[in-house]
């Protein structure tokens, strides 16, 4: 089979524990458990987003939307600070850093579940990898796939199938370039990870010790302001630019677990994969095979659309049938 370009979603640590996996867990766990995000830090975040309280924590994308808009807002406005001039107010300056570290906790408690994808998933689908070349998009925190890969010897280093664009210096662009295009593919986590702070990454013992900057890579916003968050990102801009690269050198693409409705990510799919062939596999529900046919043609319109529904995507492994 020829290289494809994965795209993965919620729906794969969904597969594996449904109740741990929804963001509404994740929200809720670091607002009323988590000791690494303050009462002082909660009260900045009440503050600036109506109807919440100590009791009420916010429970979607949509509710932390505005805030995540006045980070990036902050921060323009911080770049033309000079001693004699001062643009933010002390409230101004704390309130980026406090909501900087709720998203960042929320981050980490999905990237801290202690969980592994099993043997029969993972073995399959990166001996497909690693046979095609294909490359990695995922739109979660957690680390499921990621150390799933390196387990398996495919995202270990610079040499392997998988490049993610790290190495023991930090993250260059120049590090995702390949000297054996045919045989090696890109790694790219769309919306971030805790793992990514300022322009290194933390592996091994680093990682129970995850403490947010300025410079985090966390996209965790409403649908329409996402590219934004990425663009203000030099990692995440960065993947995505990649990404319709790898998508561009694809035959094919296959989601899997994805809700399909982040619009940014469609219209890159479909610009770069114009009557070429989409492949979803996603778990079933209450819903017809038709409705959800007509779900995703409506998504990608110029594409040859195929839908694969499954009682558990984690059951899954017939990849060279798509």
């Amino acid at each position: 089979m020829s290289r494809c370009t994965f795209i993965f979603g919620n729906g794969l640590g969904r597969s594996l524990d449904n109740d741990y996996f929804q963001l509404s867990s994740g929200l809720s766990h670091v607002w009323n458990d988590r000791k690494g995000f303050t009462q002082a830090q909660k009260d900045l975040v009440i503050s600036a987003i109506e109807g919440l309280n100590a009791e009420e924590y916010p429970q979607s994308e949509e509710q932390l939307d505005k805030l995540q808009v006045a980070i990036v807002a902050a921060g323009f406005l911080r770049s033309f600070e000079t001693d004699e001039v001062q643009w933010l107010n002390d409230h101004s300056r704390d309130l980026p850093v406090a909501f900087r570290k709720f998203i960042h906790e929320v981050a980490c408690y999905f990237h801290s579940s202690g969980k592994e994808l099993p043997r029969e998933f993972i073995d399959p689908l990166a001996q497909f990898v690693r046979g095609t070349a294909s490359h990695i998009g995922v739109l979660n925190y957690d680390n499921l796939l990621y150390d799933g890969f390196v387990k398996e010897g495919i995202l270990n280093g610079y040499r392997d199938v998988l490049n993610d664009g790290f190495r023991t210096a930090g993250f260059n662009p120049d590090f995702m370039n390949r000297h054996r295009v045919s045989r090696q593919a890109w790694y790219m986590h769309l919306h971030g990870s805790p793992l990514y702070i300022g322009n290194k990454k933390l592996m091994g013992g680093a990682r129970a010790d995850l403490s947010p900057s300025s410079n985090s890579h966390i996209v965790l916003t409403h649908v329409r302001h996402k590219p934004l968050i990425i663009s203000s990102s030099s990692i995440l801009s960065e993947y995505w630019q990649r990404l319709g690269k790898a998508l561009g050198e694809s035959t094919l693409s296959i989601l899997v677990g994805y809700s399909g409705y982040d619009e940014h990510l469609n219209q890159l799919i479909q610009s770069r994969l114009k009557g070429k062939k989409i492949r979803i596999v996603e778990r079933k529900d209450h819903e017809t095979q038709e409705s959800r046919d007509r779900f995703w043609r409506s998504r990608f319109t110029k594409c040859d659309v195929s839908v694969t529904r499954v009682e558990n995507i984690l059951e899954f492994a017939a990849w060279h049938d798509l």
